[in-house]
């Protein structure tokens, strides 16, 4: 329906940025299973000291079952590569969590929530995106912005196409020297995968 939006010359005129936060966390979204192979890779050049320490870490995570210190937790700087047991431990709470991350993710500018947030969003069983995008405006923080419209990528209908390619072109105006328009590129590029190449 939407596909004269994107065209070939759109993407050959509008290229990923090698480096960008948002490309980062697009390609965590996309290659879910990449996380937990790179996490075995780390977890063997530590020191024995800072495995027990991520295995006790771990041990917590796994044994908690109260919805609200998980929801705590996901806010706090925890090993990295604990990070996928801490989403996945989410996930298990999503219906109580969820809730609570869409309603702190509008005024939140923590990068470690932030990323924690879009992960659950994208993954959950339960579809936010309809009632934040409706809060868009209000989202606090560009960077909010700009990796929501990822989450929207992989969640949205085809027609959110027309409205991510106005964020696109705003972001990109309102913030020349900044990153924050690979977000909505890379959700374009996502919505052209699921509804034009598949």
């Amino acid at each position: 329906m939407y596909r004269k939006l994107l065209t070939k010359e759109f993407f050959k005129d509008n290229p990923y940025k090698k480096i960008s936060a948002q490309r980062l966390v697009y390609s965590t979204l996309l290659y879910r299973g990449l996380e937990n192979a790179a996490d075995d890779v780390v977890l063997h050049t530590l020191s024995d000291e800072r495995r027990e320490n991520i295995a006790r870490e771990k041990e917590i995570i796994l044994a908690e079952k109260d919805p609200e210190i998980i929801f705590r937790l996901l806010r706090k700087n925890i090993e990295a590569v604990n990070r996928t047991v801490l989403i996945n431990k989410a996930l298990e709470f999503e219906a109580e969590i969820l809730p609570m991350v869409a309603k702190k993710l509008v005024r939140n500018n923590h990068d470690t929530f932030i990323e924690n947030a879009v992960r659950l969003l994208t993954w959950s069983k339960d579809d936010y995106t309809a009632s934040l995008r409706e809060r868009y405006s209000e989202f606090l923080s560009p960077y909010v912005q700009s990796v929501f419209c990822i989450v929207l990528g992989f969640r949205g209908s085809e027609d959110v196409i027309p409205w991510m390619m106005e964020r696109f072109y705003e972001m990109k105006r309102r913030y020349p020297n900044e990153n924050y328009d690979q977000g909505p590129l890379c959700a374009l590029y996502e919505l052209n995968a699921r509804f034009y190449l598949s």
